[in-house]
């Protein structure tokens, strides 16, 4: 655990701050020279060793599963290499393989990754059920009610990426549970700033990817996939997948009992080693600080937001919210240029800014970013 008084220490690992105030972390988070570093050393290998840099790389994949299961308090038997969120959505839901009797629940605050895989590939054949959200946020009980015995799945944002709304896990699983309905989080919002046990609260799959507050590079993630369904047949194959490769037998496939059969071929190395990096960086600082810090920094910005009167669409809540801050003001586009030219760096969507504060963020950051908003305000007359 790190004292609020190493911050300075911290900034110092993340050379963005010399050109922006960055507050979009939870989107593309910015880089740390540990992350890059790990990446180049890895491309010099290459450069130097050809396929020899192959082998280090490939015990760093293997860590990488190790550091995601310890993350997530799951085994790393469990946990696929993925390119992304997406991409391991869409292996689960091929993986469920819904009917076209049968109806996906989500809601109207999930991401596209949550929805398009059931909506058009080869295997959406089940019909579409959305929750709507009341003030950015999802009431249980209207989730609930959306269930029904012919449902093949549940599928939501851990943190939904709009409001920043964060659920109940525990609620969900037993929602879900009692059904025996199948869940399917995305975790690209959560994983590594909030606390997630699936040693206490098992779901059915987790996707992700480690370009968040995993502060990982972009083009790699991971898919938890649960005992329940870690002898499925995976929807595509390749070596990685099978245990009796080194046999260099082309006429039988021996699946790996665990997350590897659903491996395809050498997964992204140069991201490999930055996600290894990059996690056992969040590691060293400690995720528990980090979600206080980024806490502090967004109830203090919400507080300050409130009394500006701004339309403000995340859950107030310490426990119905993450690292996201969204909320709304008559002329965002204008706003949203406004900062950009002070060179802070945030979201602009759904009508609406977005920032994603982090522990290396400082409170006259987010004063700076406030006070272009006041003055937007302040003009607008609102």
């Amino acid at each position: 655990m790190i004292a609020s008084s190493d911050i300075a220490e911290l900034r110092k690992l993340f050379p963005v701050i010399e050109h922006w105030i960055y507050l979009y972390n939870g989107s593309i988070h910015a880089c740390p020279l540990p992350v890059s570093e790990a990446m180049r050393a890895y491309l010099r290998e290459w450069e130097e060793g050809g396929e020899a840099a192959f082998f280090g790389a490939y015990d760093a994949f293997a860590a990488l599963k190790e550091e995601m299961g310890a993350l997530l308090h799951c085994p790393a038997r469990n946990i696929a290499i993925t390119e992304s969120t997406t991409a391991g959505i869409n292996t689960a839901v091929q993986i469920i393989e819904p009917r076209n009797w049968q109806n996906v629940v989500a809601t109207d605050i999930d991401y596209m990754s949550n929805t398009y895989p059931w909506m058009v590939t080869s295997f959406a054949r089940a019909a579409m059920r959305f929750v709507n959200n009341r003030d950015g946020a999802i009431d249980m009980a209207d989730l609930a009610s959306a269930i029904d015995a012919n449902t093949a799945a549940l599928s939501l944002c851990v943190v939904t990426p709009g409001s920043g709304f964060r659920y109940d896990l525990a609620k969900v699983r037993a929602i879900a549970g009692s059904n025996g309905i199948p869940v399917v989080a995305d975790a690209a919002q959560a994983a590594g700033l909030i606390e997630i046990d699936l040693g206490r609260t098992p779901l059915d799959f987790m996707a992700g990817t480690f370009s968040k507050w995993l502060m990982g590079p972009a083009g790699i993630g991971y898919l938890y996939v649960s005992d329940r369904f870690l002898g499925a047949k995976p929807p595509s194959a390749g070596w990685l997948a099978a245990t009796n490769v080194g046999a260099w037998d082309v006429r039988h496939c021996e699946l790996a009992e665990d997350a590897m059969r659903f491996q395809g071929g050498i997964p992204n190395l140069v991201g490999v080693a930055g996600a290894l990096a990059a996690v056992r960086l969040l590691k060293q600082i400690g995720r528990e600080f980090i979600e206080a810090r980024v806490r502090e920094l967004t109830g203090y910005t919400l507080d300050r937001l409130e009394e500006l009167g701004v339309d403000i669409w995340t859950p107030r809540a310490d426990d119905r919210r993450a690292g996201i801050v969204f909320f709304r003001t008559p002329g965002c586009d204008e706003l949203h240029g406004a900062l950009k030219a002070r060179r802070i760096y945030c979201g602009h969507f759904l009508d609406g800014i977005r920032i994603d504060p982090t522990f290396y963020n400082t409170i006259e950051e987010i004063d700076r970013f406030l006070e272009i908003v006041a003055t937007h305000v302040k003009a607008r007359g609102k």
